[in-house]
């Protein structure tokens, strides 16, 4: 803001009507700024000379004007234009703006566009310097111009009036009589602010002067890196187990901190909130089982409150009455707490966000498990028995003050030093629990029906806009009590127009919209679910492996270890320690606090002086509880030594080749890799054409590569049926790494028009069961594409012809889907599927459940992210993979670089030497070609391997190798790879899916596959 100008003042208000055509600019035309009413009055002439403007400029001139208006520049407030009444006495609607601090203009059609823009929620913010930026990022938005030309042609006919109708079928009437109406948007008008708010908030949540006002970013936390001999967490111990919590997140914009914790139960949580939303928070105790809910009644849950959260859910039980105490929970979830955004509301300081959840855990028993259910708007993708309870005050909460005071407030005039104002609207439970108990009477079937509707939350937002509008605004009493706290005698004034802020973000709420823009609020869950656990210490041995006879014992150049511990659903650990005297027999330590329940494994990795890889090892499967007898979880890793560390020198050799051979195949033993390139594809023989590649996979425990392409000649049928004979149709294959490739083999008995993606994780059960999937692409974007379960075998005594051998595919079971079909999937350990597809600013992230469900019951994955510059934000997200500690790493096409995020879609500050924390920048090696991404894969360590394609790939030296370090470098690059896809096991051997052709033994049209491995370091030092 230029501060050389005063605050306030007055100035001369133009506008330019001649969109509304002749039978719209007849008059007479009321201005109305805040509650103050202003002649506009039609232009002559001399009024356009005196003003600076000449009718015969080639620019438009003003037609009409409106003088002396005050003008406060601190302040934004919409600003409306009122033409004629009807035979109802409502006045029609003309014109609107949005006035802030920017020097004096001509109003347009183009601001009109803007001003229903503005009234977004997602793009709302209430200062005139910050309203200035956003109006800004408006100017440089192609649809503003597709938004003034439609006004231009509807003319008069932009909106039109209509009457609020109750439920007795007659009009709805305020206190003097006269009828509540909404001014409607034209549905043409309405339909084309969904792009334009889209590039809007593209610009407007990369722009770092808006960190704070319109967005904000928890750093994510991916895996919890402790020194095993130093735990700082709050416990309390008994028996061999302590409380602790099992993952605080952030999970969807909202975290969990442990702040006190004694030894006589008192505790202390920090609960923070960073999307734009208020949330309700709800407490469940479990019996010592952890699984047993306990009952607990109002007066006993009073008795172990503390502090304001004793305070504030007495005001809240005092003030819903007897009919909405059904509000603050059941027999077992009880509400605690609310919590806000943080720091500002839309740009205006408030009083800290962050709550604090104080209370005593109840002593009659003992508590295995407290969990904290925080919810508020958002679809019905929660993966929680708390939602939709957990979450109605939230959402009442974020009706009221996230959706419609903002445009009340604009209507009234609003700037900084409103913050006391809204200080006390937000603490004022007087007034907020029974408005929150209205707006759950309006909206609670609209909430409940819409559990299985997935991501696409355009009907249930439309409908529940109506009834806020409808049912909500046109009450009496809630109006005047705005009134009185807000100092304002304009809310029942912004009633009319309060609905295009809602129906806006609505339109926006279908899949392929969400798909494309910035929703954090309406595609999160509606409750995330948080929990206290009992936690335990574990004591780990590494012991040194022998080989082919040899003395065991650890690399002679052994420094130290990273022991990881990937758990089935809890956030994965690192552990580090040094290693004084490598020529021990054995290393045992003790791990403290860490979580109990499910499954757990723990990765071993050992390291020289120089970050060289010496040796590792994975211990078994695990039950993730006290060893029986024991205090502790007791474990051991047997730890063998290995040769191949990476360096700048370092260059991979092709080792072995699958081939087929008197009816079986081979692993072959060669130097030369396969010489096809992409220029092969499509080219074999009649009817045998190898067609494209879609992607290799590995899992290391069974030690299994699965692979997917597109070919004719592989003699199956299509799963939809029909002679598949000719036809080019995708099928996916098992094979085993090791020495007898046959003892994995699988074969799809059908094939399909889409490619089918894999999805096994690094690490899974012995025997296969329930953790590897894939992506059945038979489905739509309405009904969800379904991840299914397949059991893979590695087994040589299985004969080769054994059913077990093929693929089922008639299972109907689901274990979730996918609105937008991936193109790159990976595993997350804790129990997650993550997806991108570049067409799509967005990842899909899907919380797989503990069992099959019938496709109409499977859970929907969630849409995050949206498009942007930022970190946190994504464009052209060509792939997925995620590392041995669970950090997820998104490559991105369209901002050229490696992203990083935690299974919550928050990003994670992953890299220590990049020029940006929170991603890579990728290497460029030809700026005239285009770059297609291939693969990207990453080993034990955290090192990426990314391979891509420069121009059409006909050439080998099209192909590139470039692999980044876990802190962030470029540490080489191999040109002259040539594969369509990589997969790096634990170990940093390369498995590659090739453009070559084979046959398999059945005569099937299929690719080869490639070992890759590196070569020893020719010198000491290493990257």
């Amino acid at each position: 803001m230029n501060q050389s100008q005063p605050i306030a003042g007055v100035r001369d208000l133009h506008y330019d009507l001649r969109f509304l055509g002749e039978e719209g600019t007849g008059g007479p035309f009321v201005l109305k700024a805040g509650n103050v009413s202003y002649p506009l009055i039609e232009h002559t002439s001399d009024t356009l000379s005196s003003s600076g403007f000449h009718a015969e400029s080639a620019v438009p001139y003003p037609t009409h004007y409106c003088a002396a208006v005050p003008h406060d520049r601190s302040k934004v407030k919409l600003i409306r234009v009122y033409g004629p009444a009807d035979d109802q006495g409502i006045p029609s609607l003309k014109a609107t703006a949005i006035s802030t601090s920017a020097p004096d203009k001509v109003y347009s059609a183009a601001d009109i566009a803007k001003s229903i823009l503005f009234l977004n929620p997602s793009i709302t913010v209430l200062t005139a310097e910050h309203s200035d930026i956003i109006l800004d990022h408006m100017n440089d938005t192609p649809e503003i111009s597709q938004m003034a030309f439609m006004l231009e042609q509807l003319k008069d006919n932009w909106n039109t009036t209509k009457l609020i109708i109750g439920d007795d079928g007659k009009p709805v009437l305020d206190k003097t009589g006269k009828p509540f109406y909404t001014y409607e948007l034209h549905p043409y008008l309405l339909n084309l602010t969904v792009d334009a708010a889209a590039d809007i908030k593209k610009k407007a949540y990369s722009d770092e002067t808006l960190r704070g006002v319109r967005w904000n970013v928890q750093p994510g936390v991916s895996h919890i890196s402790t020194n095993h001999s130093n735990l700082a967490a709050s416990s309390v111990s008994t028996g061999g187990y302590h409380y602790n919590l099992k993952d605080g997140g952030p999970q969807y914009g909202v975290s969990v901190q442990i702040e006190k914790l004694t030894d006589k139960f008192e505790l202390d949580l920090r609960v923070t909130n960073s999307y734009i939303r208020h949330m309700s928070i709800y407490a469940t105790f479990y019996k010592g089982d952890g699984v047993t809910p306990i009952e607990i009644s109002t007066d006993e849950l009073l008795a172990i409150l503390r502090g304001e959260n004793l305070t504030d859910v007495q005001q809240w039980k005092d003030a819903l009455g007897e009919a909405g105490q059904l509000l603050l929970g059941s027999k077992s979830l009880k509400f605690i707490s609310t919590v806000s955004a943080e720091g500002t509301f839309l740009g205006i300081p408030v009083s800290d966000a962050t709550s604090m959840v104080s209370l005593q855990l109840p002593s009659a028993e003992p508590i295995g498990k407290l969990r904290l259910s925080i919810g508020s708007l958002g679809n019905g993708n929660s993966h929680s028995d708390a939602d939709p309870t957990a979450a109605w005050i939230g959402i009442g909460a974020t009706s009221l003050m996230d959706l419609v005071i903002p445009t009340i407030s604009l209507v009234m005039t609003v700037g900084t030093e409103s913050s006391k104002m809204f200080d006390t609207l937000f603490k004022k439970i007087t007034f907020i629990a029974p408005t929150v108990y209205s707006i759950y009477t309006v909206v609670k079937d609209i909430i409940n029906n819409s559990s299985n509707t997935g991501n696409d939350v355009r009907d249930m937002l439309t409908s529940f806009a109506d009834r806020i509008v409808s049912k909500l605004l046109t009450g009496t009493e809630f109006a005047a009590e705005l009134a009185a706290i807000l100092s304002a005698e304009e809310v029942e004034e912004a009633i009319p127009v309060v609905g295009w802020g809602l129906k806006a973000l609505a339109i926006e709420g279908t899949v392929v919209q969400l798909a494309q823009t910035v929703s954090e609020v309406i595609t999160s869950p509606r409750v995330v679910d948080f929990e206290l656990t009992v936690s335990m210490d574990a004591s780990i041995t590494l012991v040194p492996g022998a080989e082919n006879g040899q003395q065991a014992e650890f690399a002679a150049t052994a420094a130290y270890y990273v022991v990881t511990a990937q758990y089935s659903d809890n956030t994965t650990r690192t552990y580090k320690g040094d290693i004084p005297d490598p020529k021990v027999s054995s290393l045992s330590f003790e791990l403290k606090n860490i979580p109990v329940g499910g499954k757990v494994t723990f990765l071993a990795a050992i390291y020289s002086h120089e970050g060289w890889l010496v040796g590792g090892g994975t211990s078994a499967l695990l039950d993730n509880m006290l060893t029986p007898g024991k205090e502790q979880l007791v474990a051991s890793v047997t730890v063998k030594q290995m040769l191949y560390p990476l360096t700048e020198q370092t260059t991979y050799k092709h080792s072995q080749l699958l081939v087929q051979q008197n009816g079986r195949y081979a692993w072959q033993h060669t130097s030369e890799a396969p010489k096809e390139t992409a220029e092969d594809l499509g080219t074999g023989g009649s009817g045998h054409e190898l067609e494209s590649l879609a992607g290799i996979t590995l899992n290391s425990n069974l030690g299994l590569l699965g692979y997917t392409w597109q070919a004719s000649g592989m003699h199956i049928p299509p799963v939809d049926g029909g002679d598949g004979e000719n036809l080019q149709l995708y099928a996916f294959k098992n094979i085993a790494y090791g020495p007898d490739p046959n003892a994995g083999i699988m074969n799809t008995p059908k094939g399909y028009n889409k490619a089918p993606l894999l999805a096994y994780p690094q690490f899974g059960e012995d025997n296969g069961a329930a953790v590897y999937f894939y992506l059945d692409p038979t489905g739509d974007t309405k009904d969800g594409f379904h991840l299914r379960q397949i059991k893979p075998i590695n087994d040589a005594s299985v004969p080769q012809d054994s059913p077990q051998r093929a693929f089922d595919l008639s299972a109907s079971e689901s274990w979730g889907r996918f609105n937008l079909i991936p193109t790159s999937m990976a595993y997350h350990s804790n129990g997650y599927i993550v997806a991108v597809n570049p067409a799509y600013p967005v990842m899909q992230i899907l919380q797989v459940p503990s069992s099959g469900k019938p496709d109409g019951e499977a859970p929907w994955a969630t849409i995050k992210l949206g498009p942007g510059t930022r970190e946190g934000l994504l464009l052209e997200p060509e792939l997925v993979a995620i590392a041995p500690n669970q950090t997820i790493y998104v490559l991105e096409k369209g901002n050229q670089r490696i992203q990083a995020f935690s299974r919550g879609g928050h990003p994670v500050s992953a890299f220590s030497n990049a020029e940006h924390p929170y991603w890579i920048n990728l290497a460029i090696h030809d700026t005239t070609q285009d770059i297609k991404y291939l693969a990207m894969s990453v080993e034990i360590q955290g090192h990426i391997y990314v391979l891509s394609q420069y121009g059409n790939g006909y050439d080998a030296n099209q192909y590139y190798l470039d692999i980044y370090t876990p802190a962030g470098s470029h540490l080489l690059t191999q040109q002259g790879l040539v594969a369509s896809s990589l997969a790096v096991d634990l170990w940093r051997n390369l498995y590659t899916l090739n453009f070559q052709q084979i046959s398999s033994p059945a005569g099937h049209t299929e690719p080869s596959v490639s070992e890759w491995i590196p070569n020893t370091p020719k010198k000491e030092g290493s990257l």
